[in-house]
Formats: structure tokens, C-alpha cells, sequence
């Protein structure tokens, strides 16, 4: 499995293409041959992009498990329908976003490129910052440590 970290930043360009960091094409590439599916994120405001295979693990054993027989399944499978989209690596390395998902992040030219383990996720510079003020600021990483270590415990 491909395994993203960092922080970039980039520029897109007139056509919506985004350069991917040449480490991440570099992960991705054995597995995915450069194909990706990106999907918008409604509660953060921002675009995963997941390597091809990640994403169809990901969402197929879940899509597997519901039932088109039922209203809020069927209106589920939709909702994540239109909000993914297929992309490819170009010869330069980029991926061409489309305009209604670059619309939907607020995004207009400048990208924050995150890896975040088994996906890359792309925001616009100011969501980004309003979501670590949300999140708590400076001290974000260690309050999230804090309610995840104890969503463990609960878990047992």
C-alpha cells in the first residue's frame, strides 16, 4: 500500500492541473500506475485523493455491504458517486481536478498538499487554516492524541 507524509505547496494551473509531490507519485506508482480516484470531503471542505486501489478497497467492501433495496442506501451510493471522480497521472506528473470539485474546496489557484498515510488530501491555504483553528490550533496534534487514545479505550 502506498503511504503518504508531508506538506507541499503548489499552484494550479490554467487547465485545474496540480502537480503531485514526486514522492507521492513515486509511492503510488507500483501499485496504482498512476490512476486515482479524488473525492470531496463536504465536512472539511477538501479533496482526497486516493490511489486507485486504496480507494476501491475502501469503498467497494462498504458498497458491498449495502442493499439497493433500501431508500438511504441507494441515496448513500449516489451522494458518494457525484462526489468522486477518476484521474490520471499526466507525463509532468500532474492530475487535472475538475472545475465543480475545485468549485465545491474553494479553491482558485494555490493548493496545500497534505499526505495522510493512505491518501493526499488538497486544500485551499485558508480552509486549511480555519480547519486547524477548529481543530484547536498549535495544540491540535496533542488534544487529538488525547480523544483518540481514549476512543481506544472505549473501544475495548
Amino acid at each position: 500500500m502506498a503511504f503518504f507524509i508531508g506538506e507541499f505547496k503548489y499552484s494550479l494551473d490554467d487547465k485545474g492541473r496540480v502537480n503531485i509531490p514526486a514522492k507521492f507519485r513515486k509511492a503510488a506508482s507500483d501499485e496504482t500506475d498512476g490512476k486515482f480516484v479524488i473525492t470531496f470531503d463536504e465536512e472539511d471542505n477538501c479533496l482526497y485523493v486516493y490511489p486507485n486501489d486504496v480507494y476501491e478497497k475502501k469503498i467497494v467492501d462498504f458498497i458491498d455491504k449495502l442493499s439497493e433495496a433500501k431508500k438511504d442506501h441507494r441515496a448513500y451510493m449516489s451522494m458518494v458517486g457525484q462526489n468522486s471522480t477518476e484521474a490520471s497521472l499526466d507525463k509532468q506528473g500532474r492530475i487535472s481536478i475538475p472545475l465543480n470539485f475545485l468549485e465545491k474546496a474553494n479553491i482558485t489557484k494555490d493548493v496545500i498538499i497534505i499526505g495522510a498515510f493512505n491518501k493526499i488530501e488538497v486544500w485551499d491555504p485558508q480552509v486549511r487554516e480555519e480547519f486547524k483553528e477548529e481543530m484547536g490550533g498549535t495544540e491540535a496534534k496533542a488534544k487529538l492524541e488525547e480523544k483518540i487514545a481514549a476512543d481506544f479505550k472505549s473501544d475495548k
